[in-house]
């Protein structure tokens, strides 16, 4: 749909490739980031006048269960996304998220799994690969949120990719940052999270046949066998990363919550 133009002006990004790792695809939903100073003289952050397509309705369906699930707090209901498409040695050079997204924010990754690096110093080795201090394994399906000092004070990136992977950040705006004629989602207001024993919400309260457990969704993966990975593909959380790490090393248990 963005190659062919169905998409808002500035949804759709496909930079031209000129080294490795340059050039991901980019698909923004809710507001327009910009990452750099522009040829207009914008600085980063959310810009007020980009146009984008609003959020899509499986993305708001994500959305809807990671509060539910516990995943995100209902306090911080992400209005905004921006789907990476990776191709093989694509990355994420080391950066701290802006601060027109309120904390936390999380992203759900497809297709491939890869890892993605943690700390106040990561150094770039050479095109694509990264040394940091403390890395987690992002397996097909798994949710990381990030929060506290591994949103504020640790630098993160994602080094080259070994295959082709998707990966979609939701984060939140902060309302001061919205942009021109932004209108919240209806569909995404009072969300509540699971309790047991209780209706999930109005919805399901008029449905004989819904049940107050989690619905099995694609977001959910069978467990994995490792300890150090994602408990059935729910989330972990990214806060102090503190311990030395290498990108061509495996690290041992990572700071997580289970959901």
């Amino acid at each position: 749909m963005g190659k062919k133009g169905q998409l808002k002006d500035r949804t759709y990004s496909a930079p031209v490739k000129w080294m490795r790792g340059k050039g991901r695809v980019t698909l923004q939903f809710g507001c327009c980031y910009n990452y750099a100073l522009d040829r207009q003289g914008n600085p980063p952050g959310i810009l007020k006048n980009g146009a984008v397509d609003p959020l899509p309705d499986l993305f708001k369906v994500m959305i809807r269960r990671l509060v539910r699930w516990n995943v995100l707090p209902p306090t911080c209901v992400p209005d905004s996304c921006i789907v990476n498409i990776y191709e093989k040695d694509d990355c994420i050079p080391p950066h701290i998220d802006n601060h027109d997204f309120v904390r936390p924010f999380c992203t759900v990754s497809f297709l491939s799994e890869c890892e993605i690096l943690f700390g106040s110093k990561l150094t770039s080795v050479r095109a694509g690969e990264f040394t940091g201090s403390f890395a987690i394994a992002l397996p097909v399906g798994s949710v990381l949120v990030i929060n506290g000092n591994g949103a504020d004070v640790a630098k993160h990136c994602v080094p080259a990719v070994p295959s082709r992977r998707i990966s979609i950040t939701f984060r939140k705006m902060d309302e001061s940052k919205q942009p021109n004629g932004y209108v919240a989602e209806p569909d995404l207001q009072g969300l509540e999270p699971f309790s047991d024993g209780a209706d999930t919400n109005s919805s399901t309260k008029n449905n004989k046949n819904a049940s107050t457990r989690p619905i099995h969704t694609p977001l959910q993966r069978p467990a994995f066998e490792r300890e150090d990975r994602v408990d059935k593909g729910r989330g972990i959380i990214a806060e102090r990363p503190d311990s030395r790490y290498s990108s061509r090393a495996r690290q041992g248990p990572v700071n997580r919550r289970r959901f």
